[in-house]
């Protein structure tokens, strides 16, 4: 698993000034109001913390409490807020805290518990009344999320069911904060081939978060350049040790391959880069570096980062999310053709995808690029590690900009286990759950372009709360019924 951290929830507990100032349940077998209430604040961070990373604000009942809060969160650098009310509570705290709050994801958590009381004529069970009624607060609490034209996850219950829609929205408010702290290297420009994957990039850094910085092949060159030989060798070494080489590998290109890999690999960590976008059919490329690379650097994913082909800012951002909320290997991907009697498709990519997942190292064929072998480069036709992508059930998203707006859609695919079968292409073929035809009749109705994200296992969940903190279009393309 390749992390950034757990998610960091800052939990804000609302409870009752009035109850804890007449010592409600004072002298009682269970304790006073506020040792109750304190007590339930303490089983949700109990549930919770294996998950993420809990930042208690303690419980809130007075306007100081609320200004506490408030900085504590924006100095902790929460994820998202998750907001509980423990029992009716005046109004004042929280639609203080809702007016001042930073722009945060906002979960409206209702915990269910037993009552724990038969009736409420006991000073021990009236306190317990109290405590009980987190409804009271939180009905009386909602309105003012609408008034104040706020956004929240309301997410009422108990269980591990709840716990686990707690658990997939934390995920998705991580990979926006990761995303609104994120640079975006883009060597050296868009796609000039490939309009429909072009993002504004002002509106992509105010609306989603990175920020793009255009970085010349140049510059990649003198990275390429100041690698070490000996460096080379061992980082040949271990391709080799890992994969399969094709006996037609022309040594000299193989050294001249690994050699701009690491450089990229070098670039970006010395621009502290969370994606690098090559656009690697740029002939300024092949003719500044002698070939397109074709390794995917072991240090992108140490550093949970991610290099995507093609100059396709958009789609490294659903990659980059995808590996933040999962911590898995990503593929980047377009579907080439259909094959609708096996209710089949095929898609891959060209360039460097990540091939480095231990678990699948016989997937991999260090062999030659064969779509640039007659190229007129230095080292045209320069090995790459050739790459057939794991069989299981994946997830399939793309994020695209349109009319100034974002949208990503996404649906569930079956990768098959086979042999190589496209040469020069890393690839696999697929499984619809429904119709392959009605998968891309919905997929191009919604209005995408050719590049997907390719992640392991089923990540609906989180792509649907991450558009929806990120007030993305969300597109979710379902099997027939």
């Amino acid at each position: 698993m390749m992390s950034r951290g757990k998610p960091v929830c800052g939990l804000l507990t609302l409870g009752s000034r009035r109850f804890i100032k007449h010592e409600v349940g004072n002298g009682t077998p269970r304790g006073t109001y506020l040792h109750r209430v304190q007590e339930a604040a303490g089983r949700i961070k109990q549930q919770l913390s294996s998950d993420m990373e809990i930042v208690d604000a303690g419980m809130i009942t007075e306007t100081e409490d609320v200004t506490k809060a408030l900085k504590i969160f924006v100095n902790e650098d929460v994820d998202f807020v998750m907001a509980a009310f423990m029992s009716w509570s005046e109004d004042f705290t929280w639609i203080r805290f809702l007016r001042d709050m930073p722009d945060l994801p906002l979960v409206f958590y209702l915990p269910v518990e037993e009552k724990g009381f038969e009736n409420a004529v006991s000073e021990d069970d009236f306190a317990q009344f109290l405590v009980a009624g987190g409804l009271v607060g939180m009905l009386e609490g909602s309105g003012s999320i609408k008034r104040l034209a706020k956004k929240a996850r309301t997410i009422v219950g108990s269980g591990e069911e709840t716990r686990q829609r707690i658990r997939v929205f934390a995920r998705a408010a991580k990979a926006r904060g990761v995303l609104k702290r994120a640079r975006f290297g883009l060597l050296q420009s868009f796609n000039e081939v490939m309009w429909s994957t072009y993002v504004d990039p002002y509106q992509f850094f105010n609306r989603v978060g990175p920020e793009l910085t255009f970085i010349s092949f140049d510059i990649l060159k003198e990275h390429i350049d100041a690698v070490d030989d000996e460096d080379v060798k061992s980082y040949i070494e271990r391709l080799k040790a890992c994969y399969k080489v094709d006996e037609e590998i022309d040594q000299l290109k193989f050294f001249a391959a690994a050699k701009a890999s690491i450089g990229i690999a070098s670039l970006a960590k010395d621009m502290d880069l969370d994606a690098l976008v090559l656009n690697d059919i740029d002939s300024q490329l092949h003719k500044k570096v002698g070939l397109r690379p074709g390794f995917y650097h072991e240090s992108f994913n140490e550093r949970c980062s991610v290099l995507v082909p093609e100059g396709d800012v958009g789609t490294a951002l659903a990659c980059l999310a995808l590996k933040v909320m999962t911590g898995k290997h990503i593929s980047f991907i377009e579907p080439f053709y259909i094959d609708a009697p096996h209710n089949r498709f095929c898609a891959g990519h060209a360039g460097p995808l990540d091939h480095t997942d231990e678990r699948f190292r016989e997937n991999v064929i260090i062999a030659p690029d064969a779509r640039y072998e007659k190229a007129p480069y230095k080292f045209a036709g320069a090995p790459f590690a050739w790459h057939r992508i794991p069989p299981g059930r994946m997830t399939m998203a793309h994020f695209s900009e349109c009319k100034g707006e974002y949208k990503v859609i996404c649906t569930i695919v079956d990768s098959l286990p086979g042999r190589h079968i496209i040469k020069g292409y890393s690839h696999s073929v697929f499984e619809s759950r429904g119709r392959v035809e009605k998968l891309f009749e919905d997929i191009i109705e919604a209005g995408a372009h050719q590049h997907f994200a390719l992640v392991e296992g089923d990540v609906l969940p989180e792509l649907k709360e991450w558009a929806y903190i990120n007030n993305f279009d969300y597109h979710y393309i379902a099997e027939e019924k």
